[in-house]
């Protein structure tokens, strides 16, 4: 199974894993590295290292929060340094991006899965105004 990592600023990925859990259930073979106030560069990097072991994943797919940020940045250099994995780094990551990879990693490859999350996670920008008008209506009309 692919292993899937979230990393962010403050506690965005921890929150994020909380909430797909509401949605989805606690996903397997997941993981949430939060890069928090004084956390240094080498340390966000032991934790992505110890998350990356924990997983026992061929694959993994590791989501950022945002492109050029200390998470992203250190996620690409785990990448080039773990040769010994297959490693994805995806930045922007959502909910809508999450659920559909904690759902479809079992269905596809690590490039098949990482075109579908980010998909996913594009769909999911929604304007109201939008739905509104009748231009998208809302799949689920009672909620998840």
């Amino acid at each position: 199974m692919i292993g899937i990592i979230v990393t962010g600023h403050g506690h965005f990925p921890s929150g994020l894993f909380s909430a797909v859990s509401l949605v989805a259930g606690k996903p397997e073979r997941a993981e949430a590295v939060d890069f928090t106030e004084g956390m240094s560069q080498a340390e966000l990097r032991e934790e992505l290292e110890a998350a990356v072991n924990r997983l026992e994943s061929e694959e993994i797919l590791i989501l950022a929060d945002l492109v050029g940020g200390t998470p992203f940045n250190t996620a690409a250099s785990l990448r080039t340094d773990r040769q010994d994995k297959s490693i994805k780094v995806v930045a922007g990551v959502n909910m809508p991006a999450l659920v559909e990879a904690v759902f479809s990693r079992s269905m596809f490859g690590l490039d098949q899965l990482t075109e579908n999350l980010l998909k996913a996670g594009r769909d999911g920008l929604v304007n109201l105004d939008g739905m509104e008008n009748g231009e998208t209506k809302p799949e689920f009309e009672d909620g998840l």
